[in-house]
C-alpha cells in the first residue's frame, strides 16, 4: 500500500523524473518534460546515482507537519470545488489570496502563497487557484 507521502504530486513527479533519467534522458529534457528546474534535475540525479531509486523514495518533502488534519482538507477541498462567492468573496474565481485568507478565517492559520498552492496542488486542485491576485 502506499503512503499519503508517496501519493503526493510532487513525490509523484520526483519518481518520473527519476524513470526518466534511469531510462537515459538528459537532464534538460526531464526538467523540460516535468516543468522543474534544472537545479532539482540535477539533484535528484545526484541522489540517484549515489544511493539509488531507493535514497530518491526516502527524500523528504520537506517542512514541519501541516496545522490542517484530514477533515480540514477534506474542507479546503469542498470549497475549491465550489465557488468562492458562496465564501463571502466578489466573484467564483478561487485565487490563492482568497484561499489564503478563507484558510485564516476558518483554521486561524496563516500559511505563505507558496505552501497555499501546495495545499491546493496536493489536492488535486491547484488548477482551480487563478493567476490573478486577488
Amino acid at each position: 500500500m502506499r503512503s499519503r507521502t508517496e501519493e503526493l504530486p510532487t513525490v509523484t513527479r520526483r519518481m518520473s523524473a527519476a524513470q526518466m533519467l534511469l531510462a537515459g534522458s538528459s537532464v534538460s529534457a526531464v526538467a523540460k518534460a516535468l516543468h522543474l528546474s534544472m537545479a532539482t534535475v540535477k539533484r535528484y540525479k545526484t541522489i540517484l546515482d549515489d544511493g539509488g531509486l531507493d535514497a530518491l523514495k526516502k527524500m523528504s518533502v520537506g517542512g514541519r507537519s501541516s496545522a490542517l488534519d484530514a477533515a480540514a482538507l477534506d474542507w479546503i477541498a469542498a470549497a475549491l470545488q465550489g465557488s468562492a462567492q458562496a465564501h463571502g468573496f466578489p466573484s467564483d474565481a478561487w485565487t490563492n489570496a482568497r484561499l489564503r485568507e478563507l484558510i485564516e478565517a476558518r483554521f486561524g492559520v496563516q500559511y505563505s502563497r507558496v505552501y497555499t498552492w501546495q495545499i491546493a496542488t496536493n489536492l488535486g486542485l491547484g488548477h482551480r487557484l487563478s493567476k490573478s491576485s486577488r
